[in-house]
C-alpha cells in the first residue's frame, strides 16, 4: 500500500500547486510590472516598450515600468532578472543578442534555455546592408560582383564585436564568398557617422539610425538580412533575393521571466501583449520606427529559441567573434 500512497501524496500535492498557481494568477499582478532591458536607453526594445506599455497596463491593471540596466553587453541585465524572484514581476526584454549570442560569447554564463521561461515575442527588425551612393552599386548582385572583383579592398562597418550586424555579415561574406574587412564602431550612431563622412563606403545596421539618410540620398539600402522583403521596406531585395535564403537574421525583440515562474502568470502577461499588439494604434506606433509588430505565444516563442540557439553560435564561430 505504500507505494499506492506515496503516488497518491505526489499527485495531491501536484494538484494544489497546480490550484495555488492559478490562485496566484488571478490575483496576478497587484503590484508594477518591471521591464529591464539590458542595454542604453533610446534604443530599439526602449521604442517597442514605450510603444505598447499604456496598452498592456490597461489590461492588467498595473504600471508596466520600463528600465535599463546596460553592461557587460547586456549580461548585466540578463543576470539580474535570471536571478529576480519568480514571480511575474520582473521581466527581461530580450532579443537575438542576448537569448542566443551572448551564450556562444560568454559559455558557462547562463543557458537560455534552463534561466528563462518565453513569455512573449513582441516585434521583428531587421537590418539592412547600407552604402554610400559613390561605391557606384544599385543592387545586391553588382555589390557582390563588385566585392568579387576586388577582393580585400573594401571595409564594412558594424557596431561592434559580436553585434547581429557583425555576425549577419560575417555568415553572409561566408556564404556569398565575399572578402570584406570588419571595422567596428561603438554603436549604430557612430557607424552612420562614419558611412556619412566618407571614412568607410559599406555599412550594416538597423533602419532607424539610417532611414533618414536613404530618403534624402545619401545612402543606398541594397539588402534587407531577412528571407523574405520586410512589409515597410518592400522595394528593398531579401537575402533570398540575393540567392541566400539560408542567411537571415531578423533581430526579434521577445520578453523573458524567471525560468520558474509559474505558466499561468507567464500566459496573463502574454495575453495582454498579444492584444496589445493588434491594437491599430499601437501597430502605427511600431511602423514608425521601422519595426513590424511580430507576436508569439510562449511554446512558439521557445521553439525560435531554440533554433537561434544553433544559427548564432555557428554565425560566432564563423565570424571568429571575442568578448571585448
Amino acid at each position: 500500500m505504500k507505494p499506492r500512497m506515496s503516488i497518491l501524496a505526489t499527485a495531491a500535492g501536484a494538484a494544489l500547486l497546480a490550484l495555488s498557481s492559478i490562485a496566484g494568477a488571478q490575483d496576478f499582478p497587484n503590484r508594477p510590472i518591471k521591464l529591464l532591458v539590458p542595454y542604453p536607453p533610446g534604443g530599439v526594445p526602449d521604442i517597442i516598450a514605450r510603444a505598447i506599455a499604456p496598452g498592456v497596463q490597461a489590461i492588467l491593471g498595473q504600471p508596466f515600468v520600463l528600465e535599463s540596466r546596460p553592461g557587460a553587453g547586456g549580461l548585466t541585465g540578463v543576470l539580474e532578472v535570471m536571478r529576480a524572484p519568480a514571480d511575474g514581476y520582473t521581466l527581461l526584454s530580450g532579443d537575438s543578442g542576448t537569448w542566443a549570442v551572448l551564450p556562444a560569447l560568454r559559455p558557462g554564463s547562463y543557458d537560455q534555455e534552463k534561466a528563462f521561461a518565453p513569455v512573449a515575442g513582441v516585434s521583428t527588425n531587421p537590418m539592412y546592408i547600407s552604402v554610400r551612393p559613390d561605391l557606384g552599386v544599385n543592387t545586391i548582385q553588382e555589390f557582390i560582383a563588385l566585392v568579387r572583383a576586388k577582393p580585400g579592398q573594401f571595409n564594412y562597418a558594424s557596431s561592434g564585436n559580436g553585434s547581429l550586424h557583425h555576425l549577419f555579415m560575417e555568415s553572409f561574406k561566408s556564404a556569398a564568398g565575399l572578402n570584406l574587412i570588419h571595422v567596428p564602431y561603438k554603436g549604430s550612431s557612430q557607424q552612420v557617422q562614419a558611412l556619412l563622412a566618407g571614412d568607410i563606403p559599406i555599412g550594416v545596421g538597423g533602419p532607424a539610425a539610417t532611414a533618414a539618410h536613404v530618403k534624402s540620398g545619401k545612402l543606398k539600402w541594397l539588402m534587407v538580412t531577412t528571407k523574405d522583403r520586410f512589409k515597410l521596406t518592400p522595394e528593398v531585395a531579401s537575402t533570398a533575393d540575393a540567392g541566400y535564403a539560408d542567411v537571415h537574421f531578423g533581430g526579434d525583440i521577445a520578453y523573458f521571466a524567471p525560468a520558474a515562474t509559474p505558466r499561468a502568470i507567464v500566459n496573463k502577461i502574454s495575453d495582454a501583449i498579444g492584444r496589445t499588439l493588434q491594437q491599430p494604434d499601437v501597430v502605427q506606433r511600431v511602423n514608425a520606427a521601422y519595426l513590424e509588430p511580430a507576436y508569439r505565444t510562449p511554446d512558439q516563442l521557445a521553439e525560435v529559441v531554440k533554433a537561434d540557439l544553433v544559427r548564432y553560435a555557428r554565425a560566432v564561430k564563423i565570424s571568429g567573434a571575442k568578448v571585448d
